[in-house]
């Protein structure tokens, strides 16, 4: 347990810091999303298949057949959320196995989501709650939309009717 002292003391080393300033410093800075990869900008990271992440693809859009650019966009966030939230359920997977295994690999993802053994399932749990909201979401505007779209009615972004609860949404 850190002392009044210590925690005062980084404090104050923190506030000084100026980040990285070499390129090298700042490209690996860049990378810090990737080492988690549950809310990196880049969807597919190394290891991961491409086939099964386009097989995804088109099974959500076999399954709701997206019409023009706003709900193809839709579709697109809820395919990679549910691409980020199978990745979030692996590294439960992985953490829950950790203390037979005690692989390096699975030790530096500890440190990566927070460094302190015990609160990583927290953490990736809440990670599990925020990609969730936001693929019910994703889901639920692409429904609107097709509704709206059918009806010949203008699209309300960010507005779901409430006949559209987040555990009511099918494709029609």
């Amino acid at each position: 347990m850190s002392t009044k002292k210590q925690i005062q003391a980084n404090r104050l080393n923190a506030k000084r810091s100026t980040g990285p300033r070499s390129p090298e410093g700042k490209a690996t800075v860049a990378q810090n999303p990737l080492k988690c990869g549950v809310f990196s900008k880049q969807i597919l990271l190394d290891g991961e298949s491409k086939k099964e992440f386009e097989t995804l693809t088109m099974e959500f859009y076999e399954q709701f057949r997206p019409e023009g650019f706003l709900e193809r966009l839709f579709c697109e966030r809820a395919v990679a959320t549910a691409w980020r939230l199978s990745r979030v359920t692996q590294m439960e997977t992985m953490l829950i196995n950790y203390s037979a295994s005690r692989s390096f690999e699975i030790y530096k993802m500890i440190e990566v989501l927070g460094g302190y053994q015990g609160e990583e399932l927290s953490l990736l749990s809440r990670y599990e709650v925020s990609l969730e909201r936001i693929l019910f979401r994703s889901l639920a505007e692409l429904r609107s939309l097709q509704i709206a779209r059918r009806s010949g009615e203008q699209p309300q972004i960010g507005f779901v009717p409430q006949n559209l609860a987040e555990d009511d949404i099918e494709a029609k």
